[in-house]
C-alpha cells in the first residue's frame, strides 16, 4: 500500500510540473514593429509524437499605425520544440501558416501568412 501511495504522489508531482505555462515573446515585421506574446501550455499528445505547446497569441503594433491598420492582432499558435529548434502553426487575423526556426532574440525566419508576403519573425521563451 505504501508503494502505491508513493507512486501516486510521485505521479502527481510529475504531472503538475508538465502543465506549467511557458511565456513566448517575439518580434514580427521588417523593423520588429510588432511585439509578439503568447502563454503556451502543453497539449496532451499521442504516445509516439513530440509534445506540443499551444495557446493564444497577441501581436501589438509598437510604432505609429498607418491608415486602416489595426494596433493589435490576435490568434493562436501551436508549436513543438526540440532544444532550440521549433516548428509551428499559427492562425492570425484569419490567416494560417506553418513555419520552423530557432528560438532566439537575434535569429529570424521569414513567414508567409495571408497575402502579406514574407515577413521576418523572431521568437524566444522569456
Amino acid at each position: 500500500m505504501r508503494m502505491v501511495r508513493a507512486i501516486t504522489i510521485l505521479s502527481l508531482i510529475v504531472l503538475s510540473g508538465a502543465g506549467e505555462a511557458r511565456e513566448l515573446a517575439g518580434r514580427f515585421g521588417y523593423l520588429g514593429e510588432w511585439d509578439v506574446t503568447a502563454t503556451l501550455t502543453e497539449e496532451k499528445a499521442a504516445v509516439s509524437s513530440t509534445p506540443a505547446l499551444a495557446g493564444s497569441l497577441l501581436m501589438k503594433h509598437n510604432a505609429v499605425c498607418g491608415p486602416g491598420e489595426t494596433p493589435e492582432k490576435s490568434g493562436h499558435i501551436r508549436m513543438s520544440v526540440r532544444g532550440m529548434r521549433y516548428s509551428a502553426q499559427m492562425t492570425l487575423a484569419g490567416s494560417s501558416c506553418a513555419f520552423s526556426g530557432t528560438l532566439s532574440e537575434t535569429a529570424h525566419i521569414f513567414v508567409t501568412c495571408g497575402g502579406e508576403g514574407q515577413i521576418p519573425l523572431r521568437l524566444w521563451f522569456k
